[in-house]
């Protein structure tokens, strides 16, 4: 993908979340602003919150597919908001959804043009996913941990060459452990639920757990 291409992709998307973004606090407005001015509590708060607007759920899945696309947006914040707004189920609901669109769009638009990955201290990781002795179960755990940047994982998701079904069942079943946490912990933040904490470490646990499978899936593939 050449320089201009990116430019224009990129500068697409930051309008398009900046749009989004704007429609989302043009719909909440209201309520924040009358929160912080103590008209009401926060049961009231989060009883309005939830009863806003279901259709509100796509402005959330529109940003999040968006910033999943473009590399480096962080898009924890809007995910948490959208456990926040809609609560723990919808609000995972609306995560998955965004994220897979998201890189599936990536994938498209990475897959049309020529590429060249530059050098990253990520790239080892990358390969390490494609080269697994399960490759899509490498790419699902890809998609899964944080740290781990998705450009790279979605370009790897390329060179396997898998087909668009399979491609979409890895984005799915990687973005359902991230979507979890930020949904379920932005719900049980507005309750201000210890419980958050918990889950949050859980998952780090998880991702320690998910990146020493990778390291020991690659040492069973070079022994066969």
């Amino acid at each position: 993908m050449k320089f201009y291409h990116k430019v224009i992709f990129i500068t697409l998307g930051i309008l398009g979340i900046i749009l989004f973004s704007t429609m989302i606090w043009y719909q909440y407005s209201d309520i924040i602003q009358s929160f912080f001015n103590y008209t009401f509590d926060r049961e009231t708060l989060i009883d309005l919150l939830r009863h806003q607007g279901r259709h509100n759920a796509i402005l959330f899945i529109a940003i999040i597919a968006i910033g999943s696309a473009i590399p480096g947006v962080p898009i924890a914040a809007v995910a948490i908001l959208s456990g926040v707004c809609f609560g723990r189920w919808l609000g995972f609901g609306v995560n998955v959804i965004g994220a897979v669109i998201g890189n599936m769009l990536a994938i498209n638009i990475l897959g049309s043009f020529p590429h060249k990955v530059r050098p990253s201290r990520f790239r080892p990781l990358a390969d390490k996913l494609k080269n697994m002795h399960h490759p899509r179960l490498g790419l699902s755990i890809g998609y899964a941990v944080p740290m781990l940047p998705t450009l790279l994982v979605n370009y790897a998701a390329i060179e396997m060459k898998l087909s668009w079904r399979n491609k979409l069942i890895c984005i799915f079943l990687g973005s359902l452990p991230v979507s979890f946490l930020y949904a379920f912990g932005g719900d049980e933040l507005i309750f201000g639920n210890i419980k958050v904490t918990i889950i949050a470490i859980l998952i780090v646990v998880l991702m320690i757990a998910l990146y020493d499978f990778i390291r020991r899936d690659q040492r069973i593939k070079q022994s066969i």
